[in-house]
C-alpha cells in the first residue's frame, strides 16, 4: 500500500473532485492523476534510487510525492531557505539521481544531478533532513508502510473525511506539510495550497483562509502567536492542529476560541509526522494524548518519551550507529518493542496522559541549580503584555558570567514591571538576568523559534 495506490482509487471514482484548490484554480483528481502518471514516466528507470524536490510551491509537492510513489523511488525535499554551502553538503550526502525543478510550463523538469546516484531505497517514500542539524547532514528515511500507516492513523485522529480541505502551507522540507499535501489526497479530499508568502504574512494566511474556508489548519504554536498577535480572528468551522513546539497554556486560551476544535499534536520526523493527538478541552488540560491508531507512546525509567509502532522510521541514512543509539528495544507495557528515544521528557498525569515537559536539552544547570527554560518561559507568556518568550543561556563558555536571557515580544512590554512581577512567581535563580523586548523571534523554514540565532 502506497499514497499512490490511494490516490488512484479516489481518482478512479471521482475524477472531477477538486484535488487541489488555490488562487490560481482548481486542479481536478482526473487532472492530477495525469500529471503524476507523466511525471511518473519520466522518472522510469530511477527504481530504488533517490530524487531531490527544489520547489515550495505545494501544487507542485503533490504530484512529486505521488509520481515518486508510483515510480517507486524515494523523494527528498529540499529547504528553499538553506545556504549554498549546506545544501551542497545535503546533496553530497544524499545522492538522488534527479533533481525536480519548476519548468517552463506547470509541471516539474526532471534534471539528471551530478556524482553517482544512490540505490537500494525501494521500501522508503521519502527522506528528510532534520532541522538544523550541524556539521554532517542526518536524513530520516521513512518507508511507504510507515507513510501509509500515519496518514491512515491521522484520517481517524485528528481525523479528515471525504470531501474535506486541508491548507497547505508548511514549508515542504518540514515533514508536517506532508500531511497536508497527502492526508487529503489519500482520503478523497482536497488540498488548499497557500502562497508561499503565507508562512510569514499572517494578513495573506488570513485572506486565504477567508477566501477557501479549509477545515483544517496546521501549524506551530510559533505561526499561531504570530497570526493572532496580527489580528488573526480565527476559524470557527475549522479544526486547528497545533504541533512542532509546546502548546502553552497562553496559547490554548487565545486558539479555542478561534477554533472549531483546538488539537495538540506531537511526534519527531523520526515517527512520520505526528505520534499522538489530543482535542484541548480547556486552557489548562493540555497533554499529549493518545497514541495515534498503530502507533504507542510511553515513558522509559528515567522520564524520556519513547515512541514505538508501524509508524515509525527507518533510521538514519548511512548512520548505523546513530540509528542504533536512537531506536532500540525496550519494555513499554505492551511488551518489548521497538522504540525511536525521543530526547523529550515528559510526566505521567494522574487521568494517565502523559504531559511534555521539554528536551533534555532545554535543562540547564546554572549555580548549582537545576532549571527549566520552559518553565520560565510559560510563565511570562501568562504577563497580558507579553505575547512570546524565549529563554536562552548567554556566554555559556565563561563560568563567571553566565545567565539566563528572555527575548519578549509584546505589545508595551515594560522591563521594570515585567521584573516586579515574575519576582512574584519564579525563585531567584530561575529569573532572567536580562529581558530583551523584541518586535518578533527569528524563525527556521519549519516556522519553529531559531533559538540558536538568540545566543
Amino acid at each position: 500500500m502506497t499514497v499512490w495506490t490511494a490516490f488512484r482509487h479516489h481518482a478512479e471514482r471521482h475524477p472531477d473532485h477538486p484535488a487541489i484548490r488555490s488562487d490560481a484554480g482548481v486542479v481536478t483528481y482526473g487532472d492530477l492523476r495525469a500529471r503524476a502518471e507523466d511525471l511518473g514516466d519520466r522518472l522510469g528507470g530511477l527504481r530504488g534510487g533517490l530524487v531531490a524536490l527544489d520547489t515550495g510551491d505545494p501544487a507542485l509537492g503533490a504530484p512529486a510525492y505521488l509520481a515518486a510513489a508510483r515510480s517507486g523511488v524515494a523523494l527528498m525535499p529540499l529547504n528553499q531557505d538553506s545556504p549554498p554551502r549546506h545544501r551542497a553538503a545535503v546533496l553530497a550526502d544524499a545522492r538522488p539521481a534527479a533533481v525536480l525543478r519548476p519548468g517552463d510550463t506547470a509541471d516539474l523538469d526532471v534534471v539528471p544531478a551530478a556524482g553517482v546516484p544512490r540505490t537500494g531505497l525501494d521500501e522508503v517514500a521519502y527522506l528528510l533532513y532534520t532541522s538544523g542539524s550541524t556539521g554532517r547532514p542526518k536524513g530520516v528515511l521513512v518507508s511507504h508502510t510507515a507513510l501509509a500507516d500515519r496518514l491512515t492513523g491521522l484520517a481517524a485522529v485528528p481525523g479528515l473525511r471525504r470531501g474535506q480541505s486541508m491548507l497547505a502551507m508548511t514549508a515542504l522540507s518540514f515533514d508536517i506539510s506532508i500531511a497536508e499535501l497527502l492526508l487529503p489526497l489519500t482520503v478523497g479530499g482536497t488540498v488548499v495550497a497557500a502562497p508561499e508568502e503565507a508562512r510569514l504574512d499572517p494578513e495573506i494566511f488570513a485572506a486565504v483562509v477567508r477566501r477557501h474556508s479549509p477545515d483544517v489548519l496546521q501549524a506551530t504554536p510559533s505561526f499561531w502567536r504570530l497570526a493572532v498577535a496580527a489580528g488573526w480572528p480565527g476559524a470557527p468551522d475549522a479544526d486547528l492542529w497545533c504541533g512542532g513546539e509546546e502548546l502553552t497554556t497562553g496559547l490554548a486560551a487565545r486558539l479555542l476560541p478561534r477554533s472549531r476544535r483546538l488539537w495538540n499534536v506531537y511526534g519527531p520526523t523520526e515517527a512520520t509526522i505526528w505520534a499522538s493527538a489530543q482535542m484541548v478541552a480547556s486552557p489548562g488540560d493540555v497533554a499529549l494524548g493518545a497514541a495515534l491508531p498503530g502507533s504507542g507512546l510511553c515513558l522509559s525509567p528515567e522520564g524520556e518519551i519513547l515512541l514505538y509502532g508501524h509508524g515509525l522510521a527507518l533510521g538514519y541514512l548511512d548512520r548505523p550507529g546513530l540509528t542504533a543509539d536512537r531506536f532500540r528495544p525496550r519494555e513499554t507495557g505492551d511488551g518489548v518493542r521497538l522504540c525511536y528515544h525521543t530526547g523529550d521528557r515528559g510526566r505521567s498525569r494522574g487521568d494517565g496522559r502523559i504531559e511534555f515537559l521539554g528536551r533534555d536539552d532545554d535543562q540547564v544547570k546554572l549555580r548549582g541549580h537545576r532549571i527549566e527554560l520552559g518553565e520560565i518561559e510559560r510563565t511570562l507568556e501568562t504577563h497580558e503584555s507579553v505575547s512570546e518568550a524565549v529563554v536562552v543561556v548567554s556566554a555559556r563558555d565563561d563560568p563567571a558570567r553566565t545567565h539566563l536571557t528572555a527575548f519578549v515580544v509584546g505589545d508595551g512590554v515594560d522591563v521594570r514591571n515585567l521584573r516586579r512581577w515574575l519576582a512574584e512567581r519564579l525563585p531567584a535563580a530561575m529569573r532572567p538576568a536580562r529581558i530583551e523586548p523584541v518586535d518578533a523571534l527569528p524563525r527556521t523554514t519549519a516556522g519553529k523559534i531559531d533559538r540558536r540565532a538568540l545566543r
